[in-house]
């Protein structure tokens, strides 16, 4: 039985051992699925007990509530000063000074911190009786906290504050040049910080901070320590999840971390810090959380993704309220936002019409890209139709000037003359638009030669148009048959007769709009205005 005790005992040993170097080796990394919701009803309004004090507020008094008499048990209150850029913070105790003594001030403390936050470094940790030497800020913001316990409440402090002037303080704030690889290029706590108000959800992200520090004109940079302060309306709590989470040291807290304060950042009010490869939930008792990021080394190497809500504990409102799952209610705001807002799973997403705001954003674009095609591709089309209309009809308007001039030309020819050579007659016969292109490349177009062209060869437009005694060098015509006999006068007339004919018979083309005197050609001046030729 000995050796079976020993061999349970060694096994025992080596469990421990391991479980021991698990442990140590995870760098008190946070990333167990260990997550128990916030007591119900266990709520405090963040700045219940909140002093801020800016720039303008040049000096004045502080001090512990009811003061001289006994301030609270279990009370937390905030004194925050903001000075102007070129100034320093300094605070001097008056009067009664009595808080909870204790070595380490361990139960009721007054604590001054150098910074923006409780975490930022401590100048004083104060208790006791005996009255504090004065304190200055080495920066124009100052963090001051008291805090109480439930046993054993004193008379607390008084204190002044003034502003005084920085003697170390430089306008030259220039930055470093972007895209340097110098490792001295940091980015503070005091440099790197973020305000939300009054939302009932949100998002943080690591794309937003690279930007950040990139429009800050400190990208890369080695050392980041940035905190994001979120405030959502009173009355409700802040659930906070991760839906990625990558850090470039896994377990290598010193080198990045992720902290999540409530209602201060101070480290005694830290929730959880993450350093692992995954960082599960975490919920606050108050309205307003920190969320703090912290790097050391290979700062572009870290990504992550956290959503914030507003929450309120059961039963819901269901006026005012969603219920998700077992514990939680969110505001009827968050249904159907696009946003995963309900613990653990997205109930509120469920049997949505409604686009999510990043899917809707897409689809936007898109919608915006196809009008703009079609916009385009319409005004396109219409500006090749209306070019292909234009080129037609002036197509079709040349055409019919030069059919016009022809056909003008050849009555003109036999109201001039009444005498025709070669084949021509019997193309004057036989009026169609055949016959006059062939007469606007004989007579008309032609200069010089062609049938039917007078005597001395001259057949411009503009002569045909007079009569021929204003004819400028213009020879009279030959009365002449084709057998060389004289013709009769009448013998143009009879042409044109015989195209009357066929026009008021239908077997030809028309010419005329007018009846002609009869036997008298119609005089050429009035051509213009009584003949319409083929319209």
């Amino acid at each position: 039985m000995e050796p079976v005790l020993v061999v349970n005992q060694s096994c025992c040993l080596v469990l421990f051992m391991l479980t021991t170097y698990c442990l140590c080796w995870q760098d008190n990394a946070d990333d167990g699925p260990t997550f128990t919701f916030p007591e119900p009803n266990d709520y405090v309004i963040a700045d219940l007990c909140e002093w801020s004090f800016g720039p303008d507020d040049k000096e004045g008094i502080f001090e512990s509530p009811d003061y001289p008499d006994e301030y609270y048990a279990k009370d937390e209150c905030l004194f925050f000063f903001e000075a102007s850029p070129d100034e320093l913070i300094q605070i001097s105790f008056v009067g009664l000074f009595n808080i909870e003594e204790d070595d380490h001030c361990k139960f009721d403390q007054l604590e001054v911190h150098d910074g923006r936050y409780g975490f930022s470094p401590l100048l004083a940790r104060l208790c006791g009786t005996v009255l504090p030497d004065p304190i200055t800020s080495s920066t124009n913001v100052l963090w001051v906290g008291f805090f109480t316990d439930a046993d054993i409440e004193e008379n607390g402090f008084s204190a002044r504050y003034r502003y005084i002037k920085n003697p170390h303080y430089s306008l030259n704030t220039s930055l470093p040049i972007v895209g340097t690889m110098n490792k001295d290029v940091s980015v503070g706590p005091e440099d790197c910080f973020f305000k939300l108000d009054d939302q009932f959800d949100g998002e943080i992200n690591s794309s937003v901070l690279r930007k950040a520090i990139m429009d800050q004109g400190r990208y890369p940079a080695r050392k980041v320590d940035c905190t994001w302060e979120i405030n959502v309306p009173v009355n409700y709590k802040i659930l906070f999840e991760f839906h990625e989470f990558s850090l470039s040291f896994v377990n290598e807290c010193d080198y990045n971390r992720l902290i999540v304060y409530d209602r201060y950042a101070l480290d005694t009010r830290q929730l959880s810090e993450f350093c692992s490869t995954t960082a599960p939930s975490v919920m606050t008792k108050t309205n307003r959380g920190y969320v703090r990021f912290v790097s050391t080394k290979e700062v572009d190497r870290n990504d992550w993704e956290l959503i914030y809500t507003a929450y309120r504990d059961k039963p819901c409102n269901t006026t005012l309220s969603f219920e998700c799952g077992q514990h939680i209610c969110i505001d009827h705001a968050l249904r159907c936002n696009g946003r995963p807002n309900c613990w653990n799973y997205a109930s509120d997403e469920d049997n949505c019409q409604a686009t999510p705001p990043l899917l809707k954003g897409k689809i936007d674009a898109t919608l915006g890209v196809v009008m703009t095609l079609i916009l385009l591709t319409t005004f396109l089309t219409i500006i090749l139709s209306c070019r292909h209309s234009w080129i037609r009809t002036k197509h079709k308007a040349r055409e019919a000037r030069q059919r016009r001039t022809v056909e003008r030309g050849a009555v003109q020819y036999l109201m001039d003359t009444g005498e025709v050579s070669g084949d021509c007659s019997s193309d004057i016969k036989t009026i169609n638009p055949e016959s006059f292109q062939r007469y606007k490349y004989s007579e008309v177009g032609t200069a010089g030669g062609g049938c039917c062209v007078g005597g001395n060869g001259k057949n411009s437009h503009g002569n045909y148009l007079k009569p021929p005694e204003q004819r400028a060098g213009t020879s009279p015509r030959s009365n002449r048959n084709s057998d060389g006999g004289e013709s009769s006068p009448g013998t143009a007339n009879e042409y044109l007769e015989q195209i009357m004919d066929r026009r008021s018979s239908g077997t030809g083309p028309g010419i005329f709009t007018r009846e002609m005197e009869s036997g008298q050609p119609v005089p050429s001046k009035h051509s213009k205005r009584t003949w319409n030729m083929f319209v």
